[in-house]
């Protein structure tokens, strides 16, 4: 699995700005799923879940990991193309460099749940070290500019780190969250 994939192509960005198929794709962020799988853990009909992994799948945002025989019937395991799916190339060159809102939005939120999920598993463990958890709630006052290069230096900051797994590293969850808040 590749670190990055960039969308280029609008229909990928239209294929991704659906928010059930963002919850698809953190779904299978830990492990490959099947069809059925998903289905049930995102409480949806089968075949509606059919239509959404093979829309994601033409669009090139998901593979089948692997296939199983079960029962006589073959189940595929899908996958993301990608550990992160980023849209900063096509950004530019639509809506004034932004998404819509509810795509944004619902991804943050997912990644939200995503992160209480881990931090449950994580807390549930014998490895539990208080060592390995940096935690930090900030209220900033920024202009525009400023908060635009935060986002700039968050990404130069990160970028070393995005590099293939070696056995010597560990992974960690990063999230961040940022937005304007209004009182």
């Amino acid at each position: 699995m590749d670190e990055v994939y960039y969308i280029e192509k609008l229909e990928q960005l239209k294929v991704i700005s659906d928010p059930f198929r963002i919850k698809i794709l953190w779904e299978l962020d830990d492990e490959a799923k099947t069809g059925k799988m998903l289905a049930d853990s995102l409480g949806l009909p089968p075949s509606k879940m059919r239509y959404h992994l093979t829309e994601l799948q033409k669009a090139g945002l998901i593979v089948i990991e692997k296939t199983e025989v079960k029962n006589g019937i073959v189940q595929k395991f899908f996958r993301p193309i990608a550990k992160m799916i980023s849209l900063e190339k096509i950004l530019p060159a639509i809506n004034g460099g932004t998404l819509p809102a509810n795509a944004l939005i619902e991804n943050a939120i997912q990644s939200i749940e995503k992160t209480k999920l881990i931090l449950r598993k994580w807390e549930s463990t014998d490895h539990l070290n208080p060592n390995n958890l940096l935690q930090s709630f900030e209220t900033l006052s920024m202009t525009e500019e400023e908060f635009q290069d935060l986002k700039s230096k968050l990404r130069e900051l990160t970028e070393p780190y995005r590099q293939k797994n070696t056995i010597e590293k560990k992974l960690y969850h990063l999230h961040i969250t940022a937005f304007p808040k209004s009182d």
